[in-house]
């Protein structure tokens, strides 16, 4: 039989089984929804996933202090405090001159006071080489200069949150607002002089984060409680009297080598030349891999979209199972039709091939009308501000339509098998 010839007497069969076809279409078209759905869940977790990466950098390495409640005694926690200083991170630049990045950090904790308004805040201590990584602001001013670092300038920048673009419903149960985020959100504060530790600075840039749901950081809940005043490093250092853990030195050296395939021989070098400039004495230092670092939240993501894929599969599998079903109960009703057509001359392969072909019709009909169905639902998550939604690609539509006829194809292979079996004498008496 000619495929013209298989598709038409498909597509009649299916016309003239209404209440059947429907039923297969049902379990398909909810099976192709699942996997559109799935797809772009996907497609969404592994592209911002991919976003965090590049925005924190493919050569990330931390060089950090361990926590006071890592270090064993006493002593111990006193050259933690001391040992990773700022002549470090700058011995370190002068030792590599290619890498691409060598930011050192250093945070206080102090009370940021405009007028009548007054807060405790943490501060972050950085120098210009802050923003290679991680930049994922619109700004106003301008950022932090080498002058500022070389004159210890009392000059500030304010990072403003982006907020959400929809709230999620479990925030609702939580009314701590941030108070120093409300106030800086409904003040013009680009040239401001303001007051931390009773020091006066000015505010020479504002950065704006972008929603949470647009925040490559946010997604990975990377840096997500990271301060929102940033100081030349060296001003924090000599005048911001305040709470820190450093005792005199700095927090951490972020250093980014450009290439993730040269993490492993930098952080031999880096480990290396430290211990030749500490004599030797390195464990109060963590020196990490970043991706080491976040990749518990990595793992958490993977099996996201394992547990997407699985559930999308369960769902086009139920489908398929549906169409299987329709295929038997329509070999069984037609096994003399079948053995007049064995009588007159088809062969196996064009029985097998007749049944296939409608059964994968019933997959692409399926197919189409839960595109159809999924498309709506997808835009209306989309509208509703659902990042994830708006990932949607032209090619998935078509790939979950491909995947419903595959469907169809391998539910229908054994059935049209059984058929293609029917012995004609037999199937010709068959009533």
């Amino acid at each position: 039989m000619r495929v013209y010839e298989s598709l038409r007497t498909g597509t009649l069969e299916i016309f003239n089984n209404k209440l059947r076809s429907f039923l297969s279409f049902l379990s398909i078209s909810v099976g192709v929804i699942s996997i559109l759905y799935s797809i772009t869940l996907i497609y969404s977790i592994r592209t911002r996933t991919q976003k965090a990466l590049e925005v924190a950098g493919p050569g990330r390495i931390v060089v950090k202090m361990k926590d006071r409640w890592n270090s064993s005694s006493d002593m111990e926690k006193k050259q933690a405090r001391e040992s990773l200083t700022l002549e470090d991170a700058l011995a370190l630049e002068s030792r590599y001159p290619e890498l691409f990045m060598t930011s050192p950090m250093l945070r206080k904790w102090i009370q940021f006071r405009v007028g009548n308004f007054s807060e405790w805040q943490s501060v972050l201590g950085v120098d210009p080489q802050w923003r290679k990584r991680g930049w994922i602001y619109k700004m106003r001013g301008r950022f932090l200069n080498q002058f500022d670092i070389d004159t210890r300038a009392r000059v500030c920048v304010i990072i403003i949150e982006g907020g959400w673009l929809k709230k999620p419903k479990w925030l609702k149960f939580y009314d701590n607002k941030d108070r120093f985020q409300e106030f800086v959100k409904h003040e013009d504060m680009l040239g401001k002089t303001i007051m931390l530790s009773g020091n006066l600075y000015t505010v020479v840039g504002v950065l704006y984060e972008p929603p949470r749901e647009k925040n490559p950081k946010a997604f990975l809940q990377v840096e997500s409680w990271s301060p929102k005043i940033l100081a030349p490093i060296t001003t924090v250092q000599r005048f911001l009297s305040g709470y820190d853990e450093s005792e005199g030195g700095i927090d951490q050296i972020n250093l980014d080598t450009g290439r993730e395939s040269t993490i492993n021989a930098y952080k031999a070098r880096v480990e290396k030349f430290l211990a030749a400039r500490h004599g030797g004495r390195l464990n109060f230092l963590e020196i990490k891999d970043y991706r080491d670092i976040i990749k518990d939240k990595l793992a958490d993501k993977q099996r996201d979209m394992y547990t997407v894929l699985i559930i999308g599969a369960i769902a086009i599998l139920a489908g398929g199972i549906g169409i299987m079903n329709v295929t038997l109960a329509t070999i069984y009703s037609r096994i003399k039709e079948i053995g007049i057509r064995r009588a007159i001359g088809a062969t196996r392969g064009a029985i097998m091939a007749q049944f296939v072909i409608e059964a994968m019709l019933l997959g692409f009909f399926g197919g189409v009308a839960g595109i159809m169905v999924g498309l709506g639902g997808i835009q209306y998550l989309a509208s509703k501000g659902n990042e994830d939604m708006i990932m949607l690609q032209w090619w998935m539509p078509f790939v979950s339509v491909l995947a419903a006829v595959a469907t169809g194809f391998l539910a229908s292979l054994y059935p049209a098998y059984q058929a293609s079996k029917l012995d004609p004498v037999e199937a010709l008496r068959y009533e």
